[in-house]
């Protein structure tokens, strides 16, 4: 008789821990460095509360913005260890687990948005799929950041030689050290959570980040000019830790990828509607705004990298995927 009651215990607690449909009821934090009210941040809020509505709180998301749990690296290494269930982390940020990913840091590697975007729809963004894959993290979306553009106190950037000796900001990335230092800037790698304060105390005289990352923070309150160079462009990759997606069900599996395939087009048209608001405003608030980049300079001054990096870290496979995609 206590065998029996003692197993029926045991019973109602496992069934405690699953859903009607066979998986488990699981709990995740995902943690991102975006900054609060872009619509990157809003949007993946948005996602959560939905997807705990749709799966009558099977899975329940919270959400950690703005580096509260640490830097993109750090964030990442948890998700690897298993400490945090998932993120959304920029792709080139993830070099810290595989160089290959740093692929996205290479510098006007699209010809136009409508490039990039594909890219990351077809085999490109699959391939940087597999790699994190095989780091033990499922890819469950991807969800742009966009093109990164200049602030400084210095003076209006027009041409490569105006970066000479300008002491800027990067993110953790080796291949963006490489490639501003191709203009005899003096980048420095920071976490995104200490650049306003270096930026007002002068330790810094520039950085670099989409528009929706220049007005949030408030950047125009430490810097005086914005260059529109879209330099870079960066996506975010939304990916749960392994074991953790194997304990979700696949219908509720399914309602997370239907609800991140949602948001990473949503984010794409609320940054199209927003990129001429966002300059206004920066306007607005003092800022000078030079629209008058020569590109084609900057990107040919730049594009030594991309031979290195391919013979050094990428591979023609890779390469080859880009090249593909790219509209060059």
């Amino acid at each position: 008789m206590l065998k029996k009651i003692a197993f029926s215990i045991v019973l109602m607690i496992i069934l405690a821990g699953c859903s009607e449909d066979g998986g488990e009821k699981v709990k995740l934090q995902l943690g991102h460095a975006l900054s609060e009210g872009t619509p990157a941040s809003d949007l993946i809020n948005e996602m959560a509360e939905n997807i705990a509505e749709k799966t009558d709180g099977r899975v329940e998301i919270d959400v950690f913005p703005n580096s509260q749990l640490g830097s993109e690296t750090e964030m990442l290494e948890q998700v690897k260890m298993g400490t945090m269930e998932s993120a959304a982390i920029m792709i080139g940020s993830m070099q810290s687990l595989d160089m290959r990913m740093a692929i996205e840091d290479l510098p006007y590697m699209w010809k136009d948005i409508d490039h990039a975007r594909a890219a990351y729809d077809g085999k490109f963004g699959d391939y940087l799929a597999d790699v994190m894959d095989e780091q033990g993290m499922k890819k469950i979306g991807y969800v742009e950041w966009g093109f990164r553009h200049i602030t400084n106190n210095k003076k209006p950037i027009v041409t490569p030689e105006d970066m000479n000796g300008l002491k800027i900001r990067v993110a953790q990335s080796k291949l963006r050290i490489d490639a501003f230092e191709e203009l005899n800037a003096m980048p420095t790698a920071m976490a995104f959570s200490e650049v306003y304060g270096a930026l007002q105390t002068g330790a810094l005289d520039a950085q670099e980040n989409p528009l929706a990352n220049i007005v949030a923070p408030k950047f125009d309150e430490v810097q005086d000019y914005l260059s529109l160079t879209g330099h870079f462009y960066n996506t975010i990759m939304m990916v749960v830790e392994n074991d953790t997606w194997d304990k979700i069900s696949e219908d509720d599996q399914k309602v997370i990828l239907d609800e991140s395939a949602r948001i990473s087009k949503e984010v794409q048209v609320k940054n199209d509607e927003a990129e001429k608001g966002y300059v206004e405003e920066l306007k607005s608030r003092g800022m000078t705004v030079n629209e008058d980049v020569d590109s084609d300079a900057f990107r040919e001054k730049m594009l030594p990298v991309y031979d290195k990096w391919e013979k050094d870290v990428f591979g023609e496979e890779l390469m080859d995927i880009y090249r593909e995609a790219s509209g060059w």
